[in-house]
């Protein structure tokens, strides 16, 4: 176990070293009898090997007005031209921290091919993180290297309480989701998604929900934009920890989390042991930004998290991650409180009767047909998550709930009594999804893998300086 600056932390991560090593072998027991029980289940095999998500659509849309917006940021080179708003077509290029992967739709969208044959699909498999056919563990090693409890949720019920958010993804038409999966019986199972969790992107109506900017911005509105290039976790940063919502728990979420930016960020971070670490972010920020994985149900797949087996099948990286701060409609932003925590979503959003809900997904091509279901997108058209954080803040950098010291300002900029705006964060992930294949987030297992418990987090650790340049660039109307 390496050794870490602060000693308080360091015993932290002694005493859950040891109960560890005392239950481990049970637990390993336990949910590998449990994993492998469901990789051998009958209707898993059938699933995986069906193609369980109906052929793609046309590339045309419904009529729908065309906008383009051009895009250009200083800190990662992204250029976004969307052709909307209702064409197939996308020309997003977006360059990531390696390099290599670029936002571009290729022919390998979330869509079932013409041909008769199925080609081989391809995900991402991340080193330390999933090797061949090896289990997934906890923190990003195969079986056999770091391991932690079982752990479990153990947060305040009412963790998930607060402001509402102040736009949301519009309900689908009655009869627009889907009604069964094509490959019948085979692809349902009691761990979900389910059939009516997906939806046609053509059949979800054009909103202006999710657009960059408010249609409401006054004559003092902060218009400027501030990008951070931190990739896409090709260095597999992973485990199933939640520092904000459950501190000094290894498995507090229940489901695997990607993680950009601080590359030490897990269940037992603090203030310091985040400032110590290092970042994959280019400029330095060194905030802690995660989000749930994707998942594909694979036929044979064996990358099952030992602690959670319902969260199975292969996880794939987003070609592109997008973080961008921006603007108030009303004013100028101020400056976010360092180790400010903030949450948008509800990773309960099911079992809490959609309290906090705030999933947006669409599909390049059609950014204006924002929906809270997957959505099935046209051959060539990546899948896309849309993630927007409060942009208001009382001052704290926490609060009880982890929620009621940050709000939403409303459509015409305006936060709450006693609230400031500062740089509003939005997360916008895009997916090369294979085709025929069903896709789902991690999830707490009483949450069934449902498209609405989508939810992103955020720790901003970025220094004085660069939080400033961030308000300067934002207040001042620039992209950088």
């Amino acid at each position: 176990m390496a050794r870490h600056k602060n000693p308080q932390y360091n015993r932290k991560r002694l005493v859950v070293a040891g109960i560890a090593a005392v239950t481990t072998l049970g637990v390993a027991v336990g949910i590998g009898i449990y994993g492998n029980a469901f990789a051998a289940d009958q209707n898993a095999q059938n699933a995986a090997s069906q193609e369980c998500l109906p052929t793609p659509p046309s590339s045309s849309a419904p009529p729908a007005a065309t906008t383009t917006t051009t895009e250009t940021s200083a800190s990662d080179t992204a250029t976004q031209q969307p052709t909307d708003t209702g064409t197939a077509s996308d020309t997003t290029s977006e360059s990531t921290t390696s390099g290599t992967a670029t936002d571009q739709p290729t022919d390998t969208g979330t869509s079932i091919p013409d041909e008769t044959t199925e080609t081989t699909t391809t995900t991402t498999k991340k080193k330390g993180w999933l090797a061949g056919d090896k289990m997934l563990s906890l923190n990003g090693h195969p079986r056999g290297g770091q391991g932690g409890g079982r752990g479990g949720n153990q947060t305040n019920p009412n963790d998930q309480g607060g402001p509402v958010p102040s736009e949301t993804a519009p309900s689908v038409p009655a009869g627009a989701a889907m009604q069964s999966f094509p490959g019948g019986q085979a692809c349902q199972d009691q761990f979900g998604p389910v059939a009516s969790d997906f939806v046609d992107i053509r059949k979800v109506r054009p909103s202006n929900v999710g657009q960059n900017q408010s249609t409401q911005r006054g004559r003092g509105a902060s218009t400027g934009t501030f990008n951070v290039s931190c990739g896409t976790n090709k260095n597999g940063h992973n485990n199933s920890a939640n520092m904000i919502a459950a501190p000094g728990n290894v498995n507090g979420a229940q489901h695997t989390h990607d993680y950009v930016g601080n590359l030490t960020t897990d269940g037992f971070s603090t203030n310091e042991s985040l400032a110590a670490g290092g970042t994959t972010c280019r400029n330095g920020d060194k905030s802690a930004y995660f989000w749930p994985i994707i998942r594909i149900r694979n036929k044979g797949s064996k990358a099952v998290d030992p602690l959670n087996a319902h969260n199975f099948g292969d996880p794939i990286l987003p070609a592109s991650a997008k973080i961008e701060f921006r603007g108030n409609a009303k004013g100028p932003v101020a400056a976010m409180p360092e180790f400010l925590r903030i949450l948008t979503g509800n990773a309960k959003s099911v079992t809490q009767a959609g309290a906090n809900q705030n999933a947006k997904w669409t599909c390049t091509g059609f950014e204006n047909r924002i929906t809270a279901k997957y959505p099935l997108c046209p051959r060539g058209s990546q899948t896309v998550r849309i993630a927007d954080f409060p942009g208001c803040n009382d001052g704290n950098t926490d609060s009880a709930n982890h929620r009621t010291h940050i709000a939403f300002a409303d459509a015409a900029g305006n936060c709450p009594a006693g609230f400031k705006a500062v740089p509003q964060l939005r997360i916008t992930l895009k997916y090369n999804l294979p085709r025929g294949k069903l896709f789902a987030l991690d999830a707490f297992p009483d949450e069934k893998h449902s498209p609405i418990t989508d939810h992103n987090d955020f720790v901003n650790v970025m220094d004085a300086n660069l939080m400033n340049q961030v308000v300067r660039c934002i207040n001042t109307g620039r992209r950088c």
